[in-house]
């Protein structure tokens, strides 16, 4: 028989396994790659690199959500230069592809 506290404790490693999100490291890259978002978010280029951004939404519960809507309705940004310019859609095929855009959020938030 199994002891309670070790069933619980499985239980408990089970649930925090299944709900993380797995981050397909290459489709992501290749999102990334395709979207031309290193252009800007390189170190030393123009806007927040990944690392910042990662470091900005750490311990926000809504930060999926925050930077599904930024990277899909052209917000206005403003460059480490000061300059403002309207932030590109990440373009997925096929179109809209949320899987897509989460995977490629997650590899973002894990830097």
């Amino acid at each position: 028989m199994i002891h309670p506290f070790k069933a619980l404790l499985f239980i408990a490693t089970f649930a925090c396994c299944a709900s993380a999100q797995a981050v397909d490291v290459g489709a992501a890259k290749a999102l990334s790659k395709s979207n031309t978002c290193g252009k800007c978010h390189d170190e030393g280029k123009d806007a927040t690199t990944f690392k910042k951004i990662a470091d900005k939404y750490r311990n926000d519960a809504q930060a999926e959500a925050k930077l599904i809507k930024h990277l899909t309705s052209n917000p206005q940004v403003t460059f480490l230069d000061g300059s403002k310019d309207e932030h590109k859609t990440v373009r997925t095929v096929p179109a809209g592809d949320e899987a897509q855009l989460k995977n490629l959020i997650q590899w973002v938030l894990s830097h």
